[in-house]
């Protein structure tokens, strides 16, 4: 794996300066599929959630019913950042919130049907926009861009 200091120089030329305009360019390209799939949850559920919302929202699907302090563990949050993104999801009716019988403290999150259901939809989504803009790739530039993007993806920044 090749690896760059603060600012290796090839040709004359500062190396991060390119990274940080790609990293630039990959940003931009992302938010723009991401308010692509917005748009369409907009027009079908009348919401827009955000990255770290349906993350939470995933969490809470796959560890039903889940402790709040678990999840904001989990996350590397505290409890209050957790608790106001808690708040908006059970507002907008996707997930609800009991308390611990036994001590009040102890407060337990769940997805709602309409939360399984904005879930389903998102995934299905972004499904069907990635596949509309993968298609445009030939087979070959597809595969290579597959190949790098799990590169990237299996680097560890711990």
């Amino acid at each position: 794996m090749v690896g760059f200091d603060h600012c290796d120089v090839i040709r004359g030329k500062c190396v991060l300066d390119d990274l940080n305009k790609y990293a630039f360019r990959i940003r931009t390209a992302m938010n723009k599929i991401q308010r692509e799939i917005n748009i369409k949850m907009q027009s079908q559920f009348g919401l827009e959630l955000t990255r770290p919302q349906l993350y939470v929202l995933k969490l809470i699907s796959d560890e039903e019913p889940c402790k709040m302090t678990d999840l904001a563990k989990g996350l590397g949050v505290n409890a209050s950042t957790i608790s106001t993104m808690i708040n908006r999801l059970v507002q907008d009716g996707l997930i609800s919130r009991e308390y611990g019988s036994s001590d009040r403290r102890n407060v337990f999150v769940s997805i709602t049907q309409r939360g399984n259901d904005v879930l389903k939809q998102h995934l299905q989504n972004y499904s069907e926009v990635l596949q509309q803009y993968l298609s445009h790739l030939e087979p070959k530039e597809l595969e290579t861009f597959v190949r790098n993007f799990e590169k990237i993806a299996s680097i560890s920044s711990c």
